[in-house]
């Protein structure tokens, strides 16, 4: 990639993030879009994003067909998340593919650097308002996160789970 490229696709990155991830509805919807799809890894069609999402390494963030993305969501893309057709993020929930390590006692957690792990978000998933998923989780397909869960292991396909941290209530019917 040449300067000018950089130069260009930096300065649309800033214009989304500053000003056109703010818009409201209709107006904002269609900018957002034209926008977005420039720097996801992959979008599907029919996706959306609403207002004030949170994008961060967007170039690892693959969207299938249909998925809906609520206002305020934050999506951390820096260890590369998938989310499958027809799933819905609900409001201010938090995805997060990227934390601290703490694995040692000795070194402040501050100095002891990040790891990632790839999300993986399966077809037809509904995330709650408020829900964080962690690092290196499978939700598998048709699963139910409640509101303001914390997902800390593996969701097995059309199971309902909630509390923090989630754990299994039932499965869907």
């Amino acid at each position: 990639m040449n300067f000018k490229e950089f130069d260009g696709e930096f300065f649309l990155w800033l214009l989304y993030k500053h000003l056109f991830s703010h818009l409201p509805y209709s107006p904002g919807n269609k900018l957002r879009m034209k926008i977005l799809k420039n720097f996801l890894g992959e979008w599907g069609e029919g996706s959306h994003i609403s207002t004030q999402v949170s994008i961060i390494s967007p170039e690892n963030i693959v969207l299938g067909k249909r998925v809906g993305v609520a206002n305020k969501v934050i999506l951390d893309g820096r260890g590369s998340i998938t989310i499958g057709d027809n799933s819905i993020i609900g409001f201010e929930s938090v995805i997060l593919s990227c934390t601290h390590n703490s694995s040692s006692r000795d070194i402040p957690i501050r100095d002891q650097g990040m790891f990632q792990k790839k999300i993986e978000i399966g077809n037809d998933v509904w995330v709650g308002a408020r829900a964080v998923i962690m690092p290196g989780i499978k939700i598998g397909e048709g699963a139910i996160i409640g509101a303001n869960a914390v997902v800390t292991h593996d969701v097995e396909p059309y199971a309902i789970v909630g509390g923090v941290p989630a754990r299994f209530i039932k499965y869907r019917p």
